[in-house]
């Protein structure tokens, strides 16, 4: 019988590691190891045609950070709301309200000891910028909080708030920038930027249209400036292991893609009902700031704080959510930019909160590839869906986990009897009160990931290889030639959608024509 080739990354260090490493968030995790038994079934050919014997990505290590005093990096962030706020954490700041929470009569937290325990990155939070007072006030407190990971235990220099991002800009403050803000306005902050010699990491999606793209590409590339795109999921060892397989032709020719994309719910479906009474008003919020090169409109919260609905200012599920399994898959296959889109859907259901559709389907065509992809979206229904890739001798399920399944007219497996050929998974216990779309959010790849013996939070990997390569004029993952064909993809469908035609890629003019 033969020995499970994959038993070395499922040591006992494997759950070991999650007392000691950080997470996302506030969630708590539990990874189980749920390689199926069948495996230890077959013998040695089996395992020599399925091709997994030698994957490299569980061999991957975690390289120290640079503690050179020299080599700190100072940094602002512009947009600290709640998805800034999470950044913030993963780069080890944490508001005091927080910390209070996860104190028990002098006793910490499993949460606060995670944190805690978290590497120092040799970086030092000194600006923020929000277009509402509110959140740009929360981050100098978060900045001023005295318990810090790896011991960085005692007061530190609040962060300046700045009205502007390009008074931020100016001020020669910080030598790199944390960009989460509204879609509208990621190209003209991360431009003025980079022209300024400042970094660049930029949240999801990179722009608004994909003329913003193409100037933007053809600005990081001539300043030379750092730019990592927050798809953290690059840093999730189930998509690395899984692009190795499809290399090395574990699946054989793969000719159809399907991604999903579920929500239900007023949440779900970015659609914020709390009440923020005196807090979000003219008085509180810098409307023409946050306005930036949309067209103008009188001061409306409900624009403002349920911004992805509405065109001006967002990119729709598309951009919201389809843009991380795009990335998923294209970081797996490498299927860069499709020849053509269709797409159909409709508001059928929120009707009264922007224009962004409640369902949405779209087929993206590569012919040169003989390969179609697909998305299938609905904003009323929560039902979780894996990214499934198929090909000829076998087809895979991979989000968080992998698994691949055998097709029945294969020749290359034609002797194995067993159906499902390979497993790895993580699955992720989380908290009670966690919802039900930040559950399917970690299932899709986006919260923890195993590496080096340990589990560790991606978001936390992803910030750390952007301030990694700063320092050592390295490379990123997802950089800005992989976000411009993210950036491109996405509207793309959009375009597809809005025109009710089929759009098709011009790649020597990088132009969408409407068929």
């Amino acid at each position: 019988m033969m020995k499970n080739p994959n038993n070395n990354i499922f040591r006992r260090d494997f759950l070991k590691g999650l007392a000691t490493v950080p997470f996302l968030g506030y969630f708590s995790f539990a990874f189980k190891n749920n390689v199926t038994k069948e495996l230890n079934k077959y013998d040695k050919e089996s395992f020599k045609v399925l091709g997994v014997n030698n994957l490299e990505a569980p061999k991957m290590k975690l390289q120290p950070t640079n503690h050179d005093p020299s080599k700190k990096v100072r940094f602002g962030v512009v947009g600290n709301g709640w998805r800034g706020e999470q950044l913030l954490y993963s780069l080890g700041y944490m508001h005091p309200d927080d910390t209070r929470k996860n104190i028990d009569d002098g006793k910490y937290s499993k949460t606060l000891k995670n944190f805690l325990q978290q590497e120092d990155l040799n970086i030092e939070f000194t600006a923020v910028c929000d277009t509402f007072i509110v959140h740009a006030q929360r981050g100098v407190e978060i900045s001023s909080n005295d318990i810090r990971p790896a011991g960085q235990q005692g007061k530190t220099k609040p962060a300046k708030i700045f009205p502007t991002y390009g008074e931020m800009i100016e001020s020669k403050a910080v030598d790199a920038i944390i960009i989460a803000t509204p879609d509208h306005t990621h190209a003209e902050i991360a431009i003025a930027a980079a022209k300024a010699g400042i970094h660049v990491y930029l949240e999801k999606p990179m722009t608004h249209n994909i003329e913003e793209a193409v100037t933007l590409r053809n600005t990081i590339k001539s300043t030379g400036v750092r730019f990592q795109l927050g798809h953290e999921n690059r840093q999730q060892m189930s998509f690395k292991m899984a692009r190795e397989m499809v290399q090395k032709g574990v699946l054989g020719d793969v000719s159809m893609v399907q991604t999903f994309t579920n929500r239900n719910g007023l949440d779900g479906a970015w659609i914020r009902t709390r009440k923020y009474d005196e807090l979000g008003n003219i008085n509180t919020i810098n409307w023409k700031e946050f306005l930036g090169p949309a067209p103008w409109h009188e001061f409306d919260p409900k624009r403002y704080f349920n911004w992805q609905r509405y065109n001006d200012y967002g990119t729709g599920f598309t951009g919201n959510n389809f843009s991380h399994q795009y990335d998923c898959v294209n970081q797996i296959l490498s299927l860069g930019i499709p020849e053509s889109v269709v797409a159909a859907g409709g508001q059928y259901y929120y009707k009264n909160h922007g224009e962004m559709p409640d369902v949405l389907s779209g087929v993206f065509n590569y012919p040169k590839r003989g390969c179609v992809m697909t998305l299938d979206g609905t904003l009323r229904s929560g039902i979780y869906r894996e990214n499934y890739i198929m090909g000829s001798d076998a087809s895979m399920y991979v989000d968080l986990g992998i698994t691949i399944y055998k097709d029945d007219n294969s020749d290359r497996y034609k002797n194995i009897n067993q159906e499902k050929l390979y497993t790895y998974s993580g699955e992720s216990d989380v908290d009670a009160v966690t919802t039900a779309t930040s559950k399917a959010y970690l299932k899709g790849g986006y919260g923890a990931t195993y590496i080096d013996g340990k589990v560790i939070d991606a978001t936390y990997l992803h910030l750390k290889e952007f301030f990694d390569a700063i320092r050592s004029n390295g490379k990123t993952s997802c950089d800005i030639d992989a976000g411009f064909e993210e950036s491109v993809t996405v509207h793309l469908v959009n375009l597809a959608y809005e025109n009710k035609r089929m759009v098709t890629w011009d790649p020597v003019n990088e132009k969408a024509i409407l068929s």
